[in-house]
This record gives structure tokens, C-alpha cells and sequence, in this order.
């Protein structure tokens, strides 16, 4: 329990970064450092961009904008462990100490004013970032700016990536995570049909209980769904009730329930952490969608139902989404209107088509267009498909579904990840049994408020 729960740390830290980790260098895990100042030509005006790493897609995006814009160069502040000698490739040695190095440096740096001038928020402190005034509300660019075009973008992401009425920072792409896979014929069989627009953890735990009582017990209910991500679940869509107007709820009644009700569902076998490989030896398993022409190869699984999480409070959760890289504009910057434009030029329609860019694009047309290239790649027997090639009413029908599913993708407005991380930590000992419910919620209200306090 002890490695599962701090694998399951290290990963709420570094996932969206490995998503785009593959940076062609062999790192270690020395200090990480940032490149010195560049001085850019005369005549031109440089933009920094603070990131962890530097992907092959923001790369081909500065050399394609600098050619473009002959007056701008930017120039990209890497944080990143020291690169070892030698040849070859190879993930980056990122650690989770790195990542916390990461995440003090940039938010020191930007509390003294010295921030670079677009910044990668990913994995930084966004409200205490938005609190101080660091960043400025990209919405104010954007009603000001006749030539862009927010239509053309998924507006439930953007809606949902504002704090408040702000958009502080912006995706460039984003990909489904927290997607249920539900054993079709399982279901089928127990005459069970779910209706995942507003469920409740309890109604899942009647329906897994019917299943097991109709089936049988040698089915896990649940596999691939670790404590840790049931706890991140609920503090990701409640962040503004339990760290919101200067006041932590952890230490609350409501908090401890939700924490019985997660331990409950493990303790009755409702819920497993345990991964299972072949689908078909499981009611329900945790899974994402990552990409589009992945997905709709899953889409066309006739044994798989894809639902939304349930919540814990009967409200729609939709389906939840990460995004790869979100930028945001130094309020203190010099060079607001360059990086405005550089924001701009990666979401264009020629670096959303990028084969480059993970997930899937925020522009709406290019993503159209990419699944219509599937549709006729599939028709046309270019891509295998499992169980034979669908009829075409068949495939028309998929590709609206994933559609569907992505206009439902949304989250809560970012909350700090430092925060998840304390919360997941404690919560081991409440699993495990050391500690109780009071216990924890008290641990972590004191952890969470030193935290927030410093």
C-alpha cells in the first residue's frame, strides 16, 4: 500500500508531464537548472517561456513562429534535471523532488517579479499565482483581439480552465482521463442498463453488487482504481468548498463521509486497485482516451460501454480531462502583446494539426478533420479493426459519440496539486487503518494551512 500510494503521488505530480517527456536527451537527476539569459539580436524582442520541459511540439512552434516573425525570438527557459554525458535517448530522470524543485523555483521566482514571461502552469500553485496578481486574465486579450476567434475552440475546456470569471492560463490540447469501461455483455446478460449522466458512488455500488449477486463474485467489480484516485477525484471537483475564500475544509464531517465511503468500497471488494489486463474478466476498469484515432478504434468495441466517473453528490461530473501544457502571461511582462501572439500561433489551425501535439486539439475544426481522415482510413481497410470493418452507419455513429463525450469533458478550475499530494499522503494511514477519519482530516487541514500560509 506503502509504493502504490507514493507511485500514485509521484504520478499526480509528473503525468502531464510525461505525456510529452520524450525530449531526445539522456537526463539526470542532478539540481535542476534554467539556461542562462539570451540576448536576443537588435531589433528584436524576446519572449520567455519558463516550461519543465521543452517537447518536440513547442520547438517546432518556436522555429516556425520565429520565422514568421522575424522581430520576435523566444526563448525557452528549460527547468529540468542536468543532462548526463553521453549519446543515445532516453526518458528524462525526473524525480519527484525534482518536480517539487520545479514547482519552488518558478513560483520564487515569480513571487519576486522575476518570472519569465509566459509561463507554464501545469503543475504550479495557479490561485496563489492569480492571489498576488502574477498573471493577467487572458479574457481581457481575447475580447480585444478581432482576429481571434474563440468559437473555433472547445468552449467547455476554456470555461472550465477559467478561475472564477478569469482564464489565466490556456490549453493548447487535452486528452480524457477518469473514463469508465463497462463490460457490455456483463451487463447485457444482468439486463442492466446505466444511465451515467448523474450517478452517485452509491447507485455504482448497487449496480456492482446486483451484478456480483447475478454473475457471480469471480468478476472484480472495479480493478485499476487505486484509493488515492477515488480521494484526487473528489478533492479535483469540490477544490473550491475545501480550499476556497482564505478556508480549508478538510477537518469537516462531510470530508471524513467521503473518506468512509472510499474505504468501504474497498473493504466490501465494490472497488480494486488491483490492475487487470484483459477487460473481459472485469464489470467496470478505469481508462482514458487519449488521442482521437486511438479512441475511436475503442469506440468501436461492441463489448465495451465507455461512462462518466460517478460523483459523489449526485451532481453531472462530466468526463474528466488534463491538458499537455497551459500557458500563462506574466502580468509584470514587457513583451504582453509578442507572447499574446505567440499563444495565438499555437493554436492556429497549422500547429493544431501538428502530428506532434498529444491529445487531442482544442480547435474543434482540426479535430473534425482528423477524424474524418480516420473515418475513410477505416472504410478504406487502411486500419485494422478489430471484429472486422464496421458498416458505415456503424462508424458515423462512433465518431458522434467520442464527439459527444468530448463537448462533455470538463473539470474543475485547477487546484494546487501540492494540495492533492498532502491530502493523498495522509489518507494511507486512514486505508491502512493506523489512523482514523478524525485523525487525518485533522492532519491534513494542519499540512494544507502551513502550506497555503507560506
Amino acid at each position: 500500500m506503502m509504493a502504490l500510494k507514493k507511485n500514485w503521488i509521484y504520478f499526480l505530480l509528473c503525468s502531464l508531464l510525461l505525456l510529452t517527456a520524450c525530449s531526445g536527451k539522456e537526463t539526470g537527476t542532478d539540481d535542476l537548472t534554467a539556461p542562462q539569459d539570451i540576448k536576443a539580436p537588435a531589433g528584436q524582442k524576446t519572449v520567455a517561456v519558463a516550461v519543465m520541459n521543452a517537447d518536440p511540439f513547442l520547438l517546432t512552434a518556436v522555429q516556425k513562429f520565429e520565422e514568421l516573425h522575424k522581430d520576435i525570438h523566444i526563448e525557452i527557459n528549460e527547468y529540468k534535471s542536468t543532462p548526463q554525458s553521453g549519446g543515445g535517448t532516453a526518458m528524462p530522470g525526473m524525480t519527484q523532488e525534482d518536480m517539487e524543485k520545479f514547482v519552488q523555483t518558478v513560483t520564487t521566482q515569480a513571487l519576486s517579479g522575476n518570472a519569465s514571461d509566459l509561463i507554464a502552469m501545469d503543475n504550479l500553485p495557479q490561485e496563489k499565482f492569480i492571489e498576488k496578481k502574477i498573471l493577467i486574465n487572458l479574457n481581457d486579450l481575447i475580447s480585444k483581439d478581432a482576429s481571434f476567434d474563440k468559437s473555433q475552440y472547445y468552449q467547455n475546456i476554456l470555461q472550465t480552465s477559467q478561475v472564477g470569471e478569469g482564464l489565466y492560463s490556456i490549453p493548447f490540447s487535452f486528452y480524457l482521463e477518469k473514463v469508465i469501461m463497462a463490460n457490455t455483455p456483463l451487463l447485457n446478460k444482468a439486463k442492466i442498463t446505466i444511465d451515467d449522466s448523474a450517478w452517485t458512488w452509491n447507485q455504482f455500488k448497487d449496480i456492482a453488487k446486483k451484478l456480483q449477486g447475478q454473475i457471480g463474485s469471480s468478476f472484480p467489480s472495479f480493478a485499476n482504481m487505486p484509493p488515492s484516485q477515488m480521494l484526487y477525484q473528489y478533492i479535483d471537483a469540490h477544490y473550491s468548498e475545501l480550499v476556497g475564500q482564505g478556508k480549508t475544509n478538510f477537518d469537516t464531517e462531510p470530508f471524513r463521509n467521503v473518506m468512509r465511503q472510499i474505504k468501504s468500497m474497498y473493504d466490501e471488494g465494490i472497488l480494486s486497485a488491483e490492475p487487470v489486463m484483459d477487460q473481459k474478466q472485469t464489470m467496470f476498469s478505469l481508462n482514458g482516451l487519449v488521442e482521437p484515432l486511438s479512441a475511436l478504434m475503442d469506440m468501436l468495441r461492441s463489448d465495451t460501454q465507455f461512462l462518466q466517473m460517478p460523483s459523489f453528490d449526485g451532481k453531472p461530473s462530466g468526463f474528466g480531462y488534463r491538458t499537455t501544457l497551459l500557458l500563462g502571461i506574466n502580468s509584470k511582462s514587457k513583451v504582453q502583446p509578442e507572447a499574446w501572439e505567440f499563444i495565438k500561433f499555437l493554436l492556429s489551425e497549422e500547429m493544431q494539426a501538428s502530428p506532434q501535439l498529444g491529445g487531442y486539439p482544442l480547435n474543434k475544426s482540426v479535430l473534425d478533420k482528423t477524424l474524418e481522415e480516420g473515418r475513410q482510413m477505416i472504410e478504406q481497410g487502411k486500419i485494422p479493426v478489430p471484429g472486422g470493418k464496421p458498416s458505415a452507419e456503424t462508424l458515423k455513429g462512433n465518431i458522434l459519440a467520442l464527439q459527444e463525450i468530448l463537448e462533455r469533458a470538463r473539470t474543475k478550475a485547477p487546484g494546487d496539486i501540492k494540495v492533492s499530494a498532502i491530502a493523498i499522503e495522509e489518507f494511507d494511514s486512514y486505508m491502512s487503518g493506523q489512523k482514523s477519519a478524525e485523525e487525518v482530516s485533522k492532519l491534513i487541514q494542519n499540512r494544507v494551512n502551513t502550506y497555503l500560509n507560506e
